[in-house]
């Protein structure tokens, strides 16, 4: 295969989890889905045996690919060498129908699934922008399914899969090709004839076993856990340029989509490739996105914990994929675009001996919610250099609290918390309020510092947008989040209340005298003395008046703001 082709920047891995919206059981629903088909007595009993005995064995759900090694192994259990070594003991199975059909069954209907319509395939729409930057967009598949194929179809895409009717991948150069597609354990309209040729045959039929008008017989080319070694020669060519696409200076990221990593060969190929790239970053987007980083590409060993080459390089974003798509490219990869940018702009003033300014690259990777590469800048930046920018040190903790909530890292997100309240409770402690004459209009105005300055205050209409912003963010990231947790709604709750309060100071100069003593009747311990002292403050301006007003207001307005950011 040539590879006079470069890869994209973005190249995109989809795993089970991206085709689920799409009506493809993911790999745990495909046994239940099946079982639940299955209409003969005897084969739905086996089958009902085999995942109980599995089931108690790893203790948790059984997946489809799981369930097919099982019966592949069951059927051909006479060639196992390791049956030779135990002697006495019944076969648990014994008396249930053989296993030969319930394989065919199964493969069948994973075909069944696997054929998706045009109508379900909608939420992959987002990818039309990938594909008009990024063309020829490199998109690998361990999927079966057509969802690719049928959103080519429906946009009119050029794609090549490295078929025109017979295997040739030479079709991967051919220009004016839109998207790259490389299904790496085949395809539900991919056959292997029995006499070793490789043929593409986009027609609906309801077994994976078909006759060619040739007199050949083709089996679907689907390569299951037992085969997934076996001589297929598309998928090792494959596996050999995918490895050449990846180590390529040009790709940059890495967008997974619903991968388990249960392929260790997978695994391999990244830590590979990651060491040679050293540009090479990961976007996991899944669920469990961050459990399987933790457990299965930070380190090379569960045990011995030594940091693989991809340790400090993936960006966890624990959602759906049909939910985050939508913002993939022009919210999560246009920031971490802007930060690798920034950072490599430092980069270059510490290497002339300058000093390099890495808050410029803060809020970007937060924005991105790649955590570890925040943390790792944090270290290298002074405490009191942060605190000088009010506003990204009130952000940065609330966005970095989400996001860790998000991927079950409550420690971490807890400090960060304990962060963004200690920031707002000095702005509400160190409140500033002014009375003036005229206009008749109140001043409130917050301070971000320890101490009394002629700097820091911030604007109550300033404080408003920023709190508006953050509600705004944790109202989107509450939708995305399948696990709320505790935490989450009384952020948003808390953010909430606060937008309500800021919402009267809508003017650059204030809120009017009148306007104000309306809205905080109920609060000023003496309204019609407040009103007099006012009035007898327009009249001549006192230096004691003045005090005592603006004294009041803080009084009247810091009370009801330790109301809202109270913790429980």
């Amino acid at each position: 295969m040539t590879t006079d082709k470069q890869s994209s920047q973005i190249i995109f891995f989809l795993g089970a989890g991206a085709s689920v919206a799409a009506g493809v059981p993911d790999t745990y629903s495909f046994v239940k889905e099946f079982i639940d088909s299955i209409q003969n007595r005897d084969k739905r009993r086996t089958i009902e045996k085999i995942v109980q005995i599995l089931g108690n064995w790893k203790n948790s759900d059984i997946d489809v690919e799981l369930l097919l090694e099982t019966l592949t192994k069951l059927e051909n259990k006479e060639q196992e060498p390791l049956l030779r070594f135990y002697q006495g003991g019944d076969f648990v199975l014994k008396g249930y129908p053989e296993k030969e059909p319930l394989i065919n069954d199964l493969k069948d209907f994973i075909k069944s699934k696997a054929i998706v319509s045009e109508d379900k395939i909608r939420y992959l729409q987002p990818l039309l922008s990938f594909v008009e930057e990024f063309k020829p967009l490199d998109v690998i598949s361990v999927n079966y399914d057509t969802c690719i194929e049928q959103f080519c179809n429906v946009h009119k895409l050029a794609y090549q899969d490295g078929f025109d009717v017979h295997w040739n991948p030479k079709t991967f150069t051919t220009e004016h090709t839109d998207i790259r597609l490389y299904k790496l354990h085949g395809s539900v309209i991919w056959y292997q004839s029995d006499r070793g040729g490789y043929i593409k045959l986009p027609v609906m039929t309801e077994t994976s076993n078909i006759q060619l008008v040739t007199g050949e017989r083709a089996d679907n080319l689907m390569l299951y856990p037992m085969q997934k070694w076996d001589y297929a020669e598309p998928l090792l060519e494959l596996l050999v340029h995918i490895k050449q696409l990846l180590e390529s200076d040009t790709c940059k990221f890495l967008i997974f989509v619903g991968y388990s990593f249960r392929d260790d060969h997978i695994k391999r190929i990244l830590w590979d490739a990651a060491r040679k790239n050293r540009e090479l970053h990961l976007i996991l987007v899944g669920p469990k996105a961050y459990e399987i980083y933790s457990k299965k590409l930070k380190s090379y060993d569960a045990h011995s914990r030594i940091p693989s080459s991809l340790d400090g390089r993936v960006v966890c974003l624990p959602y759906k994929f049909e939910e985050v798509l939508p913002y993939l490219k022009n919210y999560y990869l246009k920031n971490l675009r802007e930060g690798f940018s920034n950072m490599y702009a430092q980069q270059q003033l510490e290497i002339r001996g300058e000093k390099a300014f890495w808050m410029s690259c803060l809020r970007s990777f937060a924005n991105a919610e790649y955590t570890e590469k925040v943390e790792d800048l944090l270290n290298r930046i002074n405490a009191f250099e942060l605190k000088r920018d009010w506003q990204l040190s009130l952000e940065l903790p609330l966005i970095m609290t989400f996001t860790l909530l998000s991927n079950n890292q409550e420690q971490k997100a807890n400090r960060y918390l304990r962060d963004f309240n200690k920031l707002l409770y000095v702005m509400i402690e160190r409140i500033n309020t002014n009375a003036m004459r005229d206009p008749p209009v109140i001043e409130i105005n917050f301070n971000y510092q320890r101490h009394d300055s002629g700097t820091g205050y911030i604007r109550a209409e300033q404080f408003k947008r920023v709190i508006e912003t953050l509600s705004e963010f944790c109202e989107i990231k509450t939708r995305f989040v399948n696990h709320i947790g505790n935490e989450f709604p009384k952020i948003t709750e808390k953010l909430k209340k606060l937008k309500h309060y800021l919402e009267p100071f809508k003017e650059e100069r204030g809120i009017k005298f009148q306007d104000y003593v309306n809205l905080r009747e109920n609060k000023i311990p003496d309204v019609e003395q407040f009103r007099n002292e006012y009035k007898e403050f327009q009249q001549g301006y006192s230096q004691q008046l003045h005090e005592k007003l603006a004294s009041t207001i803080a009084e009247v307005e810091r009370s009801i703001l330790k109301e809202i950011v109270k913790e429980e």
